[in-house]
């Protein structure tokens, strides 16, 4: 997994896996995806990290890959739901 990813995933799951750890995550309504980091004094740059459509797909692989059984996915999609406001489907 990327930084990159591994930050979005620790912003979704609530828990730091990169320094420094996203502190908001935002889906443009234009269907981008935007972050803001956590610095030592206060918020960090705001930065494009991709696409909805392409996290969506990603995030659907993720599950895959770790195996999750359904109520597992389905606890996924409903953070994935609440801290992004994104529906994962499938």
């Amino acid at each position: 997994m990327t930084p990159q990813m591994g930050a979005i995933l620790g912003y979704i799951l609530e828990h730091t896996y990169t320094t420094p750890a996203l502190v908001e995550l935002t889906v443009t309504p234009d269907g981008h995806l935007v972050g803001r980091s956590g610095g030592e004094g206060g918020l960090g740059q705001t930065v494009h990290m991709g696409s909805e459509s392409d996290l969506r797909a990603n995030l659907r692989r993720l599950g895959i890959a770790a195996g999750l059984d359904e109520a597992e996915w389905s606890a996924f999609e409903e953070r994935v739901r609440v801290r992004l406001g994104i529906l994962l489907g499938g």
